[in-house]
């Protein structure tokens, strides 16, 4: 073995108890049980859940009350909020859907138009078939 482990088994070796180790600790211990710790603010305020039904504290009923009311107040409130936040996208949605309508309205209506007036012979018969070897026709030069 090497010199550190040496050390290591030394120093963890099993060793007797100092005397009156064993009375000073029972002794410690009964001093604390008899000393009265006095509960921090912070404990105290939990404490007041930790038992809501006793009936010897009234503050409890009250404070179990009041978080019941929290929660039932802002769940209702996020449920409105939530609510007209549905809405309003629902009427967005409407809107841009409308205004869709209307444009694809606006176009048939044009490419209808543009039908009945080559329905009605309004326009020759040149601008029907154009030739692919002559220049650009009057419906390609709209187009440009």
């Amino acid at each position: 073995m090497t010199r550190f482990e040496d050390e290591l088994k030394n120093a963890l070796r099993r060793q007797a108890p100092p005397d009156g180790f064993a009375d000073r600790v029972l002794a410690r211990a009964a001093e604390q049980d008899s000393r009265q710790v006095k509960p921090s603010w912070r404990h105290s305020w939990l404490r007041i859940f930790a038992q809501p039904f006793a009936p010897a504290n009234p503050f409890r009923w009250a404070a179990v009350a009041a978080v019941a009311v929290g929660m039932i107040v802002g769940g209702v409130h996020y449920r409105n909020v939530h609510v007209q936040r549905e809405r309003a996208q629902g009427e967005a949605a409407k809107a841009q859907l409308l205004l869709a309508l209307r444009i694809a309205g606006g176009k048939l209506q044009l490419a209808k138009a543009r039908v009945d007036q080559i329905n009605s012979g309004q326009v020759n018969s040149d601008q029907r078939h154009p030739d692919p070897n002559s220049g650009p026709t009057a419906n390609q030069q709209e187009r440009e």
